[in-house]
């Protein structure tokens, strides 16, 4: 098939002159859209169309290699930046940072998957690529927000599985809670779904915060769980059964 740019202005601009055409003498309106398509050189109507979703594509893909490349510069020069794409993408939204120690990342909050662009200030070439249907990109990792530590498993060679300090996390966490869900959002609320266990590592990053290690102690007895994203306690899930036993006390 032959790609032709196609702009959604161009394809609404079609439509209408199809419909001028009809109302003037009529006709069938899938003969006339091929029409006016073969007289914008076009094969048919379906071309049109197959042309402008494969440009919405390429557009995603240029824009979000731009994107990529403006934060790894940011990186190389010390810049600090946290970045929420806009759906100009036509995905996501998707997070950038970089953090001024040499590293940089491209993040999906939505699913906690990672691609590093910049590791101890050398550039990676992003795996994005055009792909008819969609935007493909090769993430390579997964991470998690773990007290001061940016943790992330990966099969980049030079990186794999470890734990980070020193990424700006307060500007993560605010920019993740930004680009959740709704959902997402409702789950991690009311379902803790965005909570892990409180592990000594936890009870540790917590204790060095100002918490007692006797009451974190406590309240993992307790219960109590740990918020990554947010980066603090969270009480029990309180079930109907609790409820009931409640109203009986």
């Amino acid at each position: 098939m032959r790609n032709i740019p196609t702009s959604d202005e161009l394809v609404e601009r079609l439509r209408k002159q199809a419909k001028k055409i009809q109302r003037a003498g009529g006709g069938k309106h899938s003969d006339l859209l091929n029409r006016v398509a073969k007289s914008a050189g076009y094969d048919h109507w379906h071309h049109v169309i197959q042309c402008q979703e494969l440009s919405k594509g390429s557009k995603s893909v240029v824009t979000l290699k731009s994107e990529c490349n403006t934060i790894s510069r940011a990186e190389i020069d010390g810049d600090v930046r946290v970045v929420l794409t806009g759906p100009e993408i036509g995905a996501g939204p998707f997070i950038l940072f970089s953090s001024g120690i040499g590293d940089a990342w491209l993040l999906d909050p939505e699913a906690n998957l990672a691609m590093c662009l910049v590791w101890h200030s050398q550039k990676i070439t992003p795996d994005i690529q055009d792909d008819p249907k969609r935007l493909h990109i090769g993430w390579d990792g997964e991470y998690e927000l773990l007290g001061d530590f940016f943790r992330v498993k990966t099969s980049h060679p030079d990186i794999g599985e470890r734990a980070i300090a020193g990424y700006p996390l307060d500007g993560l966490r605010e920019m993740i809670h930004r680009a959740h869900s709704f959902e997402k959002k409702f789950d991690a609320v009311i379902a803790q779904t965005d909570s892990v266990e409180m592990t000594q590592d936890v009870i540790a990053q917590m204790a060095k915060k100002g918490w007692s290690e006797a009451e974190l102690l406590k309240m993992r007895d307790d219960g109590f769980r740990y918020s990554p994203s947010r980066d603090s306690i969270i009480s029990p899930v309180m079930s109907s059964d609790d409820l009931d036993e409640e109203a009986d006390e």
